[in-house]
């Protein structure tokens, strides 16, 4: 998946994400799953791909740095 940051906020409560079981609503990192990322969450953060509405993601630092870089993981 190729995404592009829309924005960046500070990590946002879970109510705030679309899909209520997913990984940033639990509190886990989007980018790397959980288990096994076990870092803090530092930024809620929108995405936009092709074919797909924004999509709202919690990622650990390591995880913002590379969303950044243009990695993305497919864990959502």
């Amino acid at each position: 998946m190729n995404s592009t940051i829309v924005e960046i906020l500070s990590p946002q409560p879970s109510s705030w994400y679309k899909k209520r079981t997913s990984t940033a609503a639990r509190g886990g990192c989007s980018q790397h799953g959980t288990p096994p990322c076990h870092d803090a969450i530092v930024a809620s953060v929108i995405l936009a791909d092709a074919g797909s509405e924004n999509i709202q993601w919690a990622v650990c630092r390591r995880g913002l740095d590379e969303l950044q870089g243009g990695q993305t993981g497919e864990h959502i």
